[in-house]
């Protein structure tokens, strides 16, 4: 039994780190954290409001239509990406050691190039049946485009992880101005030429893998020298270690992206590629603050807590709260904004004829908050061990998406009273997340 003096010194100890704990989050520590995050959010800021500035060119330069195809086109590639890594990049930040994450960096690179060339062979052999199947007869002269994309978005998603972990957040937030100056200059340059819709796909293209030059220069030199750390026996044994990646994360991930771009593809195959492309805009829009704030913020999130690790769960469950509380303030005046006036912001911005696009991005902001304050919250499960709850949940949310569609396709509903339906089930699934994962960090410390 431990001696009074001994618990005494222990409960002593105890408490000056509590105290730190509360000065490093409620203060000056916490201020590192957020000016991480604010670096990403500003790369992410400038390169969307690149993004944003190009949107009422290319409205004018492209159709409804078009922008069906690029809706479709996207969607594809985003639920297709994890299969090509099979999710061993998110792992990357985790290793203590620089040698054990350069392996898993090589084990992530050799995956995706494997990955990448089973994704394209099966696209030869079926592509075009599959893109007659969702209604997506324009992209069959171009479903060539899908694997250079997937393979450029799995390069970039991969070296994303390594900065993540490197913490070299301006490379980061440089690479995605460039990412953005890439596609929307191809497609304005593209559109002029007449090129449609390839220009859209073509410069979607370029966007997905831009940037990776400029993002591997900060470590570069650290990886030549990791190089001879990296071995087939180390790969093959970090593979088994983090099996439950490809096993629970894989699945999850592919989930998480199809419950995502369901919409897209489900509303290109029910409705009319019109429809398509003026939710595909909407989403476009709601994108630019998830962007800027939701999956950046979460990003520098993610590389905070996977630093502090799982036996500290009271920083994490600290630095949880206090990012809660700024992204909820960032949030709410957002999905206001985007409720009241989308009608009216889409008219003046895009042109009249994507007024349908501001009525469904009104109706879609209902889960906005919802979605910003989830979406950081979830790489708590990558630190915990959650791969089986975070599959849980997204195969809850891939069945919600599937019944509002379905019901959709039963009743005959018109596409809004769709998107209502849907946005109202997300909505609820995304606050029940947020309360699960939150009870995921262990409680055997005091809450900060």
């Amino acid at each position: 039994m431990e001696s009074p003096r001994l618990e005494s010194a222990r409960k002593t100890r105890f408490a000056r780190r509590v105290a730190r704990l509360r000065t490093r989050f409620a203060g000056e520590g916490t201020g590192g954290v957020l000016r991480n995050m604010a670096t990403l959010a500003l790369g992410a800021g400038a390169a969307r409001a690149l993004g944003v500035a190009a949107i009422p060119v290319l409205t004018r330069l492209y159709s409804p239509e078009d922008y069906g195809a690029l809706a479709a086109f996207t969607a594809l590639v985003l639920m297709l990406t994890p299969l090509t890594t099979l999710c061993y990049g998110m792992a990357i930040p985790l290793p203590k050691r620089d040698e054990m994450a350069a392996n898993l960096l090589a084990l992530t690179l050799l995956v995706t190039l494997a990955g990448t060339l089973l994704i394209a062979l099966a696209l030869w052999a079926v592509g075009p049946w599959f893109l007659t199947l969702i209604s997506m007869e324009p992209m069959i002269p171009w479903w060539g485009l899908l694997p250079v994309a997937l393979l450029g978005a799995s390069l970039f998603e991969t070296l994303s992880f390594w900065a993540t972990r490197a913490r070299v957040f301006r490379a980061l937030a440089r690479a995605q101005v460039i990412q953005t100056v890439l596609g929307v200059g191809a497609q304005i340059l593209l559109g002029l030429a007449g090129i449609k819709p390839a220009g859209l796909l073509i410069g979607h293209t370029l966007q997905r893998g831009g940037g990776s030059t400029t993002l591997l220069a900060p470590f570069r030199g650290r990886l030549r020298e990791l190089w001879p750390a990296v071995t087939w026996a180390r790969m093959g044994m970090l593979a088994a270690r983090h099996r439950g990646y490809p096993l629970y994360r894989l699945p999850s991930q592919f989930l998480l992206a199809a419950s995502a771009q369901g919409p897209l593809i489900l509303t290109s195959a029910l409705y009319a590629a019109g429809e398509t492309g003026q939710l595909g805009l909407a989403l476009m829009a709601l994108a630019v603050p998830m962007s800027l704030f939701g999956h950046t913020m979460g990003r520098a999130f993610y590389g905070e807590i996977a630093s502090i690790g799982p036996r500290r769960p009271e920083q994490v469950r600290a630095l949880t709260h206090a990012v809660l509380k700024r992204l909820a303030l960032v949030a709410a005046p957002a999905a206001g904004v985007l409720m009241l006036f989308g009608p009216e912001l889409f008219s003046l911005v895009f042109g009249a004829e994507w007024e349908m696009a501001g009525r469904l991005a009104s109706l879609l902001s209902i889960y906005l908050l919802f979605q910003f304050l989830a979406t950081p919250v979830s790489y708590i499960l990558y630190v915990f061990e959650g791969q089986k709850l975070l599959l849980g949940l997204n195969i809850q949310r891939a069945v919600l998406v599937a019944g509002a569609f379905g019901a959709a396709h039963v009743l005959a509903m018109p596409l809004e009273d769709t998107i209502l339906l849907y946005s109202v089930l997300i909505s609820a699934h995304y606050a029940a997340s947020i309360l699960i994962t939150l009870r995921k960090i262990p409680s055997g410390a005091p809450d900060l």
